[in-house]
């Protein structure tokens, strides 16, 4: 009796066993693919590349996204965030590149490249049937839903952030049309988002709001009269909000922080001290002359025989035009002068030695 006991308590066991695996065996079948294994925290560069259309670059720091090109600015994170929900969209269907034809695809060429790191997604047309889009990726074609398509085409200015300052800006000082700003409003500036931005078309009027950092940084604005709308020149950008905010001046405050940097850090900010002596020109013999221009007359030496140099001065120079002989004629040919030596004896001494 005890036998067939255990003997079912065996069989009931692996029977459980079983079932066990028949379940997880089916839950990892119904578990549906992404387009990629990556994670957003993960990326540090994402460029979109479009053909007719500037590249757009946006790098990942410790602090969120920033737009590199054609835009140096914060990229609105919320949005880069909404394009990148795309890595873990679930494949409905997937086949090898080699089996369909790509240029009816819109893959060859493909009308977008979307580039994660060394990771790079090509999207072509949609299904005509399921309305999918197609994504080559890896020697692979996948269809995948369409939800992402007008983040990729999305214009440069749409990833641009919408809040007014820098994120790694923080202002210690402040003026409108050169009166201080209360810092309560400087607190009040660094917390506020615009409703959208626009591109600066033109250079429009309104009064100049600066704003200074800790380091003398400064931000400068244009801000029209009803204070909604914040033109940056530098950038062409204009911020509009939906609130003006309140600016609060007080002319007894005064400015802390250091000027404004004028040059570059890795510029010298003062003039290099001019070469002199031998190392003037790491090519001159010792002893040398340095002073001489390169367009002044060369010094005049006269060499004897043992190789010695004899300076020559401008009074010897006269002295030898002063002794020089007249020019001999010669007999019947009055308009003809003789040869240089001519009648002279070419042993005799050196009168000028």
């Amino acid at each position: 009796m005890m036998g067939r006991w255990l003997i079912n308590g065996a069989l009931l066991t692996l029977l459980l066993s079983l079932g066990l695996l028949i379940r997880a065996e089916l839950q990892q079948a119904q578990v549906i693919p992404t387009l990629t294994d990556m994670t957003a925290a993960d990326l540090y560069r994402v460029e979109i590349l479009r053909d007719g259309e500037p590249t757009i670059t946006l790098t990942q720091t410790a602090i969120g996204w920033r737009l590199e090109t054609p835009l140096q600015v914060d990229a609105d994170n919320h949005h880069v965030s909404q394009l990148l929900g795309l890595l873990d969209a679930p494949v409905e269907r997937s086949f090898p590149a080699q089996t369909v034809d790509l240029r009816e695809l819109g893959l060859s060429p493909p009308k977008v490249r979307l580039r994660l790191d060394a990771h790079e997604l090509h999207f072509g047309n949609t299904d005509p049937i399921g309305h999918g889009r197609y994504v080559a990726s890896d020697g692979l074609v996948h269809l995948i839903q369409d939800r992402f398509q007008h983040r990729l085409i999305a214009p440069p200015i749409d990833f641009v952030s919408r809040q007014l300052l820098p994120r790694d800006f923080s202002p210690a000082f402040g003026r409108l049309g050169g009166i201080p700003l209360t810092p309560e409003t400087l607190n009040d500036l660094a917390r506020l988002h615009a409703e959208r931005v626009e591109v600066l078309m033109t250079t429009p009027s309104g009064a100049p709001v600066a704003l200074k950092a800790n380091d003398g940084v400064t931000l400068r604005f244009l801000v029209s009269e009803d204070r909604r709308r914040w033109a940056r020149l530098d950038q062409r950008l204009l911020y509009v909000l939906t609130e003006p905010p309140e600016l609060t001046l007080d002319p007894n405050l005064s400015d802390p922080t250091p000027p404004e940097p004028t040059a570059p850090l890795d510029a010298p900010t003062e003039p290099l001290p001019a070469a002199s002596g031998d190392a003037a020109d790491p090519f001159t013999a010792p002893g040398s002359p340095t002073d001489v221009r390169m367009t002044d007359d060369p010094p005049v030496v006269r060499l004897t025989p043992d190789g010695r140099e004899i300076p020559v001065t401008d009074a010897d120079m006269d002295a030898e035009q002063d002794a020089a002989p007249s020019p001999i004629q010669l007999p019947g040919e009055p308009d003809k002068l003789a040869p240089s030596g001519f009648g002279q004896d070419p042993f005799a001494p050196d009168p000028t030695q």
